[in-house]
Parts: C-alpha cells; sequence; structure tokens
C-alpha cells in the first residue's frame, strides 16, 4: 500500500505552507512522498519557500477563481501521483503528533469522519452546492478532521459523475460556479457514502469522538498573527530543512 500526502497551495499561503510541511517532517512517517501543487501564476514564489523535508512540486494551470481552483485540483489528485491512497492536508493544518497512514485507517480500509448537519447548528453554507452537484440529499458533514484519506479509484468514479449528471468534465462544472459554490471534501465523502459505503470505516462523530486529531486546523483566511505563529513553533521545535524536486 503506497500513500502520498497531497497538498494544493498557492504564494499567499507559504507562510502557513512552511509550517505546515515542518510538521510533516517532524511528525509524519510511513507516507511514501509529499507532493505539492501549485498554480502556474506561484511558480515565481517558489524562490521564497522554505520547504521543510523531501518534497515533490508540481505546477497545475491557472484558475480565474483559485478557490474553486484548488478544488479542482484536488479532485485530479490522481493525476499527480500514482499512490494508492492520497492523503489530503491543507496548508493550514499543522500535525502535532505521530501519525503514519495506518493510523488512518480501520480494519484495512480507510476511516471517514462525518457528523449529521443536525448537529452543527443553522449554518452549513457546503450542503446546497454538495447536493448541487451529486443530485441528491446529503444530510452530513464530512469535513470534521484533517487529514483526510481517500483511494485513488474515488476521483475518476467523482469526474465520470461530473460528465454523467452535468455534461460537464470537473474543471468546467467548477469554473461555472459562483464563488464558494462547492465543497470538495463533502462532495468525495458524500460520494462515497452513497455509492461505496463498505469499502470505508465510518465514524459518526456526533456519538463517540474519534479520537484526538492529528493535526490542528486553523484558518489561513483569518491571517497568521504573532501568537499562533508563536504556538505552531513550539509544536514543530525546530524542524527546518531544504530540499526540493
Amino acid at each position: 500500500m503506497t500513500v502520498d500526502l497531497f497538498i494544493r497551495s498557492y504564494w499567499k499561503d507559504f507562510d502557513w505552507l512552511q509550517f505546515c510541511l515542518a510538521s510533516i517532517a517532524k511528525y509524519c512517517h510511513g507516507f511514501r512522498a509529499v507532493v505539492l501543487v501549485l498554480p502556474h501564476s506561484t511558480r515565481p514564489w517558489l524562490r521564497r519557500l522554505e520547504v521543510c523535508g523531501d518534497v515533490r512540486v508540481e505546477i497545475c494551470r491557472n484558475y480565474r477563481d483559485d478557490y474553486l481552483g484548488q478544488q479542482a485540483t484536488k479532485l485530479l489528485a490522481d493525476t499527480f501521483t500514482d499512490a494508492d491512497y492520497v492523503c489530503h492536508v491543507d496548508s493550514d493544518c499543522i500535525f502535532h503528533r505521530p501519525t503514519t497512514p495506518h493510523d488512518l485507517m480501520a480494519d484495512g480500509r480507510p476511516r471517514m469522519l462525518k457528523r449529521s448537519s443536525a448537529q452543527l447548528g443553522r449554518h452549513y453554507p457546503w450542503r446546497k452546492p454538495t447536493e448541487k452537484f451529486l443530485g441528491w440529499s446529503v444530510a452530513d458533514d464530512f469535513m470534521q478532521q484533517q487529514p483526510l484519506l481517500f483511494p485513488r479509484w474515488l476521483y475518476p468514479a467523482v469526474r465520470r459523475h461530473a460528465v454523467a449528471t452535468h455534461g460537464l468534465d470537473i474543471e468546467t462544472y467548477l469554473e461555472s460556479q459562483p464563488p464558494r459554490g462547492f465543497s470538495e471534501y463533502n462532495v468525495l465523502g458524500a460520494f462515497a457514502w452513497a455509492r461505496y459505503r463498505d469499502r470505508f470505516a465510518w465514524i459518526d462523530t456526533g456519538g463517540a469522538p474519534p479520537g484526538p486529531a492529528p493535526c490542528r486546523w486553523y484558518w489561513s483566511w483569518g491571517g497568521l498573527d504573532s501568537r499562533t505563529a508563536a504556538e505552531i513553533r513550539q509544536i514543530i521545535g525546530n524542524t527546518f530543512c531544504l530540499t526540493t524536486t
């Protein structure tokens, strides 16, 4: 079984990304590679990125709205790596304890966390865009914890659904959506729940807690203030090095 860590980022998140990569270098073991995908417009900024660990940098196309574009890239993850499983980590996620691929699986299947949207209060803007894409009702939230592990065969299945349901390839579909009009992790999770339920190990976080999360999930849009940066530096210590491929 091969598992690659997969990060889609861009130049504005480089401060977060450096911390994320440092946390991976310190705490993640047993993953085959770290695949970092950046849009072509970010290439000139690479010289400013201090990469920690052995990271393979890939370049993707530019998108008019990169919030939707980065989601399209994630749904094309299997075209950037031939790993059996793809482990998604966002730039603003910081590992804070030792993590291996086996920690993200149960009984040989990927662990998938979900929670009923009825337990989330009244605000869940991801639900309608997810239902619009899938064509059926979605009762749960599948973005409960990072990282998220998916088998490579799930991505082309979701892309085939885009063509069969909307007559559009996944990139064209996303580019036709309004700002923030998609939720890639919820689409992947809800699609797996509806079509391939027995191939995953499902955990309902509304019942028993799933245990400590491998990552601390921050919010890059809120900015990286000095207090948060100090907190992260305490987590990662002096884990910094420069190796890119």
